[in-house]
C-alpha cells in the first residue's frame, strides 16, 4: 500500500485551472455581430469577465514550478503552456464558447445561481474552492493613458475571496508595456507567507521565460 501511494505522488496530480476569457468576442457565430438585434457590449469596453471562464486540465508533477525555477529548464513549461494553448483553441473552434454562454444565461435564467454559489462554498471538502487556481489576463490595456495631469501606469484588479473563488488566483494586465500582476487568496486556507512565496516563483517563472525568448529571438 506503501509502496502504491509513493507511485501515485511520483506520478503527479491532476489540477483543475479556471481561465477567464473575454467571452464577449464568442458570443456570436460568423456575420452575426453585425446583424440586426445583435446585443450591443454591456460592458462599455470595461475589464470585466462577463461570465467567461473555461476549465483546464493539466496532469503535473510533484513541485513542477519549484523543478524548473530550480534547473532552469523551460521544457516541461513550454509543454504546459502549449496543453493549454491547445485546450483552448480546440474549445473555441469547436464553438463552446458561444454555448457556454447561453448554458451560463439560462442558469441565471431559470435558476437560483447565487444559492448555488452559497452550497458550493459549504462544501467541506473544496470550502468553495473547486480550483486549484485561476488566471485572468485583459491583455494590454487598450485605452489612452494619460488624462489632463493624470497619467495611468499601473493596474491591478482581483476577484473577490469572500465566498467562493480559485484556491489562489493570478489577474495581469499590461500597461505601457509593463506586466502588473495580482494575487488574490483567500485566508486562512492561504498564509500571507505562502502567498508571497507563491507569487514571487511566478514572477521567477515569468522571469526565466523572457530570458528563455530573448536569447531564442537572438
Amino acid at each position: 500500500e506503501a509502496e502504491a501511494e509513493a507511485e501515485a505522488e511520483a506520478e503527479g496530480e491532476r489540477y483543475k485551472l479556471l481561465q477567464a476569457l473575454d467571452m464577449r468576442r464568442l458570443a456570436f457565430r460568423a456575420g452575426e455581430a453585425g446583424a440586426a438585434g445583435a446585443r450591443d457590449d454591456w460592458s462599455g469596453e470595461t475589464v470585466v469577465a462577463g461570465t467567461g471562464s473555461l476549465d483546464l486540465l493539466l496532469d503535473l508533477p510533484p513541485a513542477a514550478g519549484e523543478a524548473v525555477r530550480r534547473s532552469g529548464d523551460l521544457t516541461a513549461m513550454w509543454g504546459a503552456a502549449q496543453e493549454c494553448h491547445r485546450q483552448t483553441r480546440a474549445w473555441i473552434e469547436q464553438g463552446w464558447g458561444r454555448e457556454s454562454l447561453l448554458l451560463f444565461s439560462c442558469g441565471w435564467e431559470f435558476m437560483n445561481m447565487n444559492r448555488v454559489v452559497e452550497l458550493g462554498a459549504q462544501d467541506r471538502t473544496t470550502l468553495g474552492r473547486a480550483y486549484s487556481a485561476g488566471v485572468s489576463n485583459v491583455g494590454r490595456y487598450a485605452h489612452a493613458t494619460a488624462h489632463g495631469d493624470l497619467t495611468l501606469e499601473r493596474l491591478h484588479f482581483g476577484i473577490s475571496q469572500s465566498v467562493s473563488s480559485p484556491a489562489i488566483s493570478t489577474s495581469a494586465a499590461t500597461v505601457g508595456g509593463t506586466l502588473c500582476l495580482t494575487v488574490s487568496y483567500p485566508t486562512p486556507i492561504w498564509s500571507d507567507a505562502a502567498a508571497d512565496e507563491y507569487a514571487d516563483g511566478l514572477v521567477r517563472l515569468l522571469e526565466l521565460a523572457a530570458a528563455d525568448g530573448e536569447a531564442g529571438s537572438g
